[in-house]
């Protein structure tokens, strides 16, 4: 194979966009495997509709397409340069050109200068391929962040979609318990005006139903707040409330008792402060070489003339070809400067490594922690609403045979949806808490075994 074929070649191999070389499916940052843990058709159509119209997730792709345009760039340092530069100019000269006694008198004449500039660095310590390898790990960084970004903004929405089925949820419970108050304060009223009650009494349940109503308003507009934040992540223009899933029909990964603290392996920031270190301590040794000399092959090849008519002429035809050696003897102390700079960036990235493995843990830690006292609320919560259930069926046996009036029987009531108002909260905590661990966990799948 020839010299100029494998020029041709690895010129075509360089130039290749990354993309090419190395796919990557974005979708697959979706881990729809884990979200269908969650047996929700309608969660998992929404993440279709984030995953297309996301904003945050395109600037966190168009980051990535960035950093991988930059690995081209350093690359190009690498390959010879070409170019042209020339020049059609007409001249005037004075007497001033002397030959002994023979002095040339003033004349105007044209110079036509059409050449090809051509220079190589050779790259003797390697500075422009460790160039094109920090390239590679800035690059490799940015493809952390977007899975970073893909795993919050998931995460996020997810958190955002159960609040909101436990805020629709609690409004239907919380309407019921309204209904039930005002007949409460009505019938107390008629026992106040029977004089079987005092005015303590109806002021109590007045007070009672003002507060109910308060938690509605209050409710209705944080499901109202937390709607248009769902809205805005999934890219769409509308005011109108997102589909969500019937509460009956919620259910979580189960949370496991412990995680082994390898499991931070996964976090993409922990990844990317690795990748940093590589690529400041990669920067180091390009600093460092910076203090060496560097040698510039050059040539052009072209011609030279002074009439139109003559311009590819054979006497016309230049070439030349030389190397140039450059060695920066003082520069003010730039290099050294830079060097350290480089070297302080290192020591701060691995000082931010150790600190992300230390932070990492802890979130993991925190995050497993609070799922296991959700679930435990949950069974306590479940525990309570059965027992209020309970109360709930002597009431009303006790209704049924005259030994309490209708008024206690609605009270008793009131109190069983109360009771379920804080199960369902303890349930979508729950949900919750299992998608807050997946995110501690660097949005991978931790109820397998293998973790």
């Amino acid at each position: 194979m020839t010299f100029k074929k494998i020029l041709i070649i690895s010129l075509f191999l360089i130039s290749l966009p990354v993309g090419a070389k190395e796919c990557t499916n974005r979708l697959d940052y979706m881990n729809m495997d884990w979200w269908k843990n969650y047996n929700d058709e309608v969660l998992i159509n929404h993440f279709q509709t984030l995953y297309e119209n996301n904003h945050d997730l395109r600037i966190a792709a168009l980051k990535t397409k960035q950093a991988e345009e930059n690995i081209r760039l350093a690359g190009a340092n690498q390959l010879p340069q070409l170019g042209f530069d020339g020049s059609v100019s007409r001249v005037f000269r004075g007497p001033r050109t002397q030959f002994g006694s023979v002095v040339i008198p003033k004349y105007i004449q044209n110079e036509i200068f059409l050449p090809l500039n051509a220079s190589y660095e050779i790259d003797i310590w390697g500075q422009n391929y460790l160039n094109r390898k920090s390239a590679k790990k800035q690059a490799e960084i940015a493809k952390q962040q977007e899975r970073a970004a893909y795993i919050y903004i998931t995460s996020s929405f997810a958190a955002d979609y159960y609040n909101l089925i436990k805020m629709d949820e609690l409004e239907r419970n919380l309407l019921k318990i309204i209904d039930l108050q005002k007949n409460i304060v009505s019938m107390t009223e008629k026992k106040y005006n029977s004089g079987l009650a005092s005015i303590n009494e109806v002021l109590d349940e007045k007070q009672i139903l003002v507060n109910f109503e308060k938690d509605l308003n209050k409710l209705k507009e944080n499901k109202k707040i937390l709607n248009d934040e769902a809205v805005v992540l999934l890219g769409l223009n509308t005011d109108k409330a997102i589909e969500l899933s019937d509460y009956q029909s919620i259910s979580s990964p189960q949370t496991p008792e412990t995680l082994s603290t390898t499991i931070i392996q996964f976090r993409p920031d922990l990844i990317s402060s690795e990748d940093y270190v590589k690529k400041s301590g990669i920067d180091v040794r390009v600093a460092r070489r910076d203090f060496l000399p560097k040698f510039i092959l050059y040539g052009n090849l072209g011609f030279n003339a002074y009439k139109w008519n003559r311009m590819f002429a054979g006497e016309t035809f230049l070439a030349n070809a030389g190397i140039a050696p450059r060695w920066d003897i003082f520069t003010g102390g730039i290099k050294m400067a830079r060097y350290r700079i480089n070297k302080y960036e290192y020591k701060k990235a691995v000082e931010s490594y150790e600190k992300t493995v230390l932070t990492s843990i802890q979130e993991v830690n925190d995050a497993l922690a609070e799922a296991k006292t959700t679930k435990a609320n949950l069974i306590k919560s479940d525990e309570d609403y059965s027992i209020e259930k309970e109360k709930h069926i002597l009431a009303e046996k006790q209704f049924s045979i005259g030994d309490s009036s209708m008024l206690d029987e609605m009270k008793s009531e009131v109190n069983l949806y109360v009771a379920k108002q804080r199960n369902i909260a303890a349930k979508i905590d729950n949900v919750i808490s299992s998608i807050s661990l997946y995110n501690a966990v660097g949005g991978i799948d931790y109820t397998k075994n293998d973790l």
